[in-house]
């Protein structure tokens, strides 16, 4: 089988599973019951190791999922598909446990349709949010001389995707421009099993569904031309990039399951608002095999909307700050295959839209990265990441979280076309 032909099969095979979730293992982070779930970030497994960064940084041999803009050097058909594994150490202070889940991560295509215009047509299948947790808790309901103690187990998975596909154009030498149309889809599940050892009491299950889809668009700026201002510039690219806010339709139906009762509720109707997000990105390459990035973006959570109002106190506006390095390896063929590896790091802060009991949740995790040279442009990537977030105070979870990023990032020039003289 030619190169092309495994590029075109590789292609059909990951878009027709677009969006489908394997999951191996039984659980993730107990703050993803709040909201639509952790909001993922996927910029690809090159950007992951290096401090999720990239809106400033355009690369040839690169997907960028964070800004359509920077598909504008993509000279050659390229496909990266990812997968994520994901573990959560949770403790509340007095007991811990390990979590992990497994996920297809995504994929991505760009075609360039005339590579001395920068214009490529990209698209794919990426995570947006994602919901998968596992976890008890306990109450006592005194009514009169009554007293029911019970425990309540709750189960959550799911999360939205996105279906994205757009383009980019360089009007000018210095300046790229792109957007891209969003689909976002998906299904949340939860569950509720509740059990007693009141006598005389019984305990049931509620499980509820709700499904989601709408839409939104990204355009993003790319400007490499800050040498024009100063020499000592020139090394450095700007990027800026604004996704729009998602008005997405829901539907929703719960079931009801207790040892004397069984009920169905009527399939209803709603809405819930994403709210918009932006970002802005420096690339500084000071060299051939060196290349410097640091990334801010942000989403006004406050402006969400969840059937008409925003979860007062369990919420707020969320930020994420990145910063990475990658030396490149050398491109040639003939140079030993050690020095042909990429080598990447990075830090990343996130500040996220989480506030379980008015307690702000933040983020911090330091990431690495390699790419290791196949056959010929075929590269497999790397990331890992370890990560903190949350506290044991006021009850609730501090987690220590380690993610592997695996990508395989194929290239060929089948599609291209040659400009005509």
């Amino acid at each position: 089988m030619t190169i092309s032909k495994k590029l075109i099969f590789a292609l059909i095979v990951l878009l027709s599973a677009g969006g489908h979730r394997a999951y191996a293992g039984s659980g993730g982070s107990d703050y993803s019951l709040i909201g639509i779930g952790d909001i993922r970030y996927t910029p690809g497994a090159r950007a992951a190791g290096m401090g999720y960064t990239g809106i400033g940084l355009a690369s040839p041999q690169y997907v960028n999922g964070l800004s359509p803009a920077t598909w504008s050097t993509i000279n050659r058909t390229r496909l990266e598909a990812t997968v994520l594994y994901e573990g959560f150490n949770s403790s509340d202070g007095d007991r811990s446990r390990y979590l992990a889940h497994g996920n297809f991560y995504g994929a991505l295509f760009a075609i360039p349709i005339s590579p001395t215009n920068g214009i490529v047509l990209a698209g794919g299948f990426l995570p947006y949010s994602h919901v998968d947790y596992d976890t008890y808790t306990s109450d006592t309901f005194v009514s009169g001389t009554d007293t029911l103690d019970s425990q309540v187990h709750h189960v959550g998975t799911g999360g939205l995707n996105k279906a994205e596909v757009g383009l980019s154009w360089a009007p000018m030498p210095n300046i790229a421009i792109g957007a891209s149309l969003n689909y976002l889809y998906g299904t949340l599940t939860n569950s509720l099993d509740q059990t007693t050892t009141t006598p005389g009491a019984a305990g049931g299950t509620v499980n509820n569904e709700q499904t989601m889809n709408g839409v939104n668009y990204t355009v993003g700026v790319l400007y490499t031309g800050l040498g024009t201002l100063s020499g000592a510039l020139s090394p450095f690219s700007l990027g800026v990039v604004v996704t729009t806010r998602s008005n997405l339709h829901t539907t929703n139906q719960t079931n009801y399951l207790y040892t004397f009762e069984v009920d169905t509720t009527s399939q209803g109707v709603g809405r819930l608002a994403i709210p918009f997000s932006y970002g802005i990105g420096i690339g500084y390459q000071p060299g051939e095999r060196w290349a410097l990035a640091a990334d801010y973006t942000a989403q006004p959570w406050g402006e969400a909307d969840f059937q008409g109002s925003t979860p007062a106190g369990m919420i707020r506006d969320s930020y994420r700050l990145g910063a990475g390095v990658e030396r490149t390896g050398a491109r040639e063929n003939t140079a030993a295959w050690l020095d042909r590896i990429s080598y990447r790091l990075g830090f990343t802060y996130n500040q996220t839209y989480y506030v379980p009991n008015g307690v702000p949740i933040n983020e911090w995790g330091v990431t690495a990265g390699m790419a290791f040279p196949l056959s010929g442009e075929t590269r497999l990537n790397v990331a890992a990441e370890y990560a903190s977030r949350g506290t044991t105070d006021n009850g609730l979870i501090k987690e220590k979280i380690f993610r592997l990023t695996l990508s395989l990032n194929i290239s060929d020039l089948w599609f291209v076309r040659y400009e005509e003289d």
